[in-house]
């Protein structure tokens, strides 16, 4: 079964749920972030106990999950930002990389290599994945409601569509806005695969559909926006829609509205993201807001530092 995914993150985490909870526990690095009041200091003997609950944690969680199987060979990521730029090319052309690279562009100089690695990687996988299509295999797409894996779902059906006599069966998986944990009792809300830990993907194979009869229809879908070509994508009442660029500004200007006149960028673009739940990335927003910057109604606070990226600076309001 070749294993189709729109997320670096998402295909990291299948990846390792294919044997996630096979065997013993051996140990995993485990990171635990503490918040404390100003003045107050963790001992160390609360800092064991804490690491040794998280491990504890962890050790919980493998021996009661269930390896999803498989095998990661088998797994292919195309993380293409495909709701943004210019799609009319077959395959995956010259424009994706020129869209990775804008999306880079936000980071420091040496991300632009890292653009042109994810690009040759897709290029390498796709060639691998129309050769074993082309034979026949059996193709199971993971997608969900954020635009990008949505937008994706559409562009591999049309790539399998241009397949002549395509042999094998075609399943989807989408993966669904709410998931209840009736052991925990809490229900957990999902943007993307990328959110989905390796112990937890055992429990959406059931959502598994066979689309082998309609995936042409998914295509067609990706053709008319093909031919629309608009600058950006997204999911409206259900459906992948051609949007203008500035779809999203209207939350930028909430957030930016709410903000002190001098503010640092990150907490923004921060709060765009974590209180609208758009299911689009940091890096978009951050383009778009640098077009705010050209507008000169916000501007860059001289002397402040840029860090990795360059929404770590502090803008003023000119307005």
């Amino acid at each position: 079964m070749i294993e189709i995914l729109f997320s670096e993150s998402a295909a990291g985490s299948l990846k390792s749920a294919q044997h996630y909870g096979s065997g013993s526990f051996k140990g995993m690095g485990i990171s635990v972030i503490l918040s404390q009041k100003s003045g107050s200091e963790t001992s160390a003997e609360e800092i064991e106990t804490i690491k040794r609950n998280a491990e504890e944690k962890k050790r919980t969680e493998w021996e009661k999950a269930v390896p999803l199987g498989g095998n990661p060979d088998d797994v292919y990521c195309f993380d293409l930002a495909w709701d943004m730029g210019d799609i009319t090319e077959n395959g995956i052309g010259q424009k994706r990389l020129d869209v990775l690279k804008a999306l880079y562009s936000i980071y420091d100089d040496d991300t632009q290599k890292a653009a042109k690695m994810q690009y040759d990687q897709a290029v390498a996988d796709f060639a691998q994945v129309t050769e074993r299509a082309q034979c026949g295999e059996d193709v199971r797409i993971w997608y969900s409601d954020s635009p990008s894996e949505r937008c994706g779902l559409l562009w591999f059906m049309a790539q399998l569509r241009n397949i002549a006599d395509y042999k094998g069966r075609v399943y989807t998986v989408k993966l669904p806005k709410y998931m209840f944990d009736e052991e925990k009792n809490v229900i957990t809300e999902y943007l993307g695969w990328g959110e989905v830990a390796p112990s937890e993907w055992h429990r959406f194979l059931g959502f598994a559909q066979d689309k082998t009869k309609e995936y042409w229809g998914y295509a067609q879908q990706w053709w008319n926006l093909k031919v629309e070509n608009s600058p950006l994508r997204a999911v409206l009442n259900g459906r992948v829609r051609s949007v203008s660029e500035d779809i999203y500004d209207k939350y930028i200007w909430d957030e930016i509205d709410l903000a002190d006149e001098e503010f640092i960028q990150a907490m923004v673009i921060g709060n765009v993201l974590g209180r609208h739940q758009l299911g689009i990335g940091d890096a978009f927003v951050a383009l778009r807001m640098e077009k705010i910057i050209e507008s000169e109604i916000l501007q860059v606070v001289p002397k402040t530092s840029r860090g990795p990226a360059m929404y770590h600076r502090k803008l003023k309001k000119n307005y």
